[in-house]
């Protein structure tokens, strides 16, 4: 039986292939390494409608240490202490205004080590039995709580907002000091991807389609 030999063009095609495989995976590890060599810092959220302390619990506070949380939980970048932040927001006479402007947050940022700060912003909150929020509750006859977020990166290099996302959600409880840690929780944790991904460099993120 004669030998089956390869085209030419099949070879060149499989290595084309095995090339692109390479590319990718070489993005990929300078990406993730990349990402690990990030240091961020999550800044007290800002509500453009106050809302009111629950409990003993600030939500605006509460908001950027769940986050902050939850980032330092994925371990895929160095995430600067709620404490450090604080201790430095406090240096600064930070007001809840403050995030509101660049210079501010570029001066917050130099101040803890961060290259880029994570902004963000409580546009809707409803905690049933908090405020004065009247007792909502589910189909189950369960209080029902709400939340809207906006979610943004501040680069420190570049001295700017350069992302941003918007999250809700809702959930259920009788406690409501517990209710608004829940449900801003809930809001928030589907943006922690979304955070990881726009941690890395445009250039390294791996473009759809490139290695097929």
């Amino acid at each position: 039986m004669e030998p089956q030999w390869r085209s030419p063009v099949v070879w060149r095609r499989a290595g084309t292939g095995i090339a692109g495989l390479v590319v990718a995976a070489s993005l990929l590890h300078a990406a993730v390494a990349s990402a690990a060599a990030t240091t961020v810092g999550v800044v007290d959220f800002y509500a453009p409608t106050p809302v009111p302390v629950i409990g003993a619990v600030i939500p605006e506070r509460t908001a950027a240490d769940e986050l902050s949380a939850l980032l330092a939980h994925a371990g895929s970048v160095t995430v600067v202490s709620r404490a450090e932040v604080a201790r430095a927001e406090t240096a600064m006479g930070w007001r809840p205004e403050s995030v509101l402007s660049f210079g501010q947050l570029g001066a917050l940022a130099r101040a803890v080590g961060a290259d880029r700060l994570v902004v963000g912003w409580i546009t809707m909150l409803s905690v049933p039995g908090a405020g004065g929020a009247p007792l909502v509750p589910d189909g189950n006859g369960i209080p029902l709580a709400q939340a809207a977020v906006v979610v943004q990166v501040f680069d420190t290099g570049q001295g700017r907002i350069v992302a941003e996302t918007r999250q809700s959600a809702s959930d259920v409880g009788v406690v409501p000091e517990i209710l608004v840690r829940d449900v801003l929780r809930n809001a928030l944790a589907p943006a922690v991807p979304w955070l990881l991904a726009h941690f890395v460099p445009a250039s390294m993120r791996a473009t759809p389609g490139c290695c097929e």
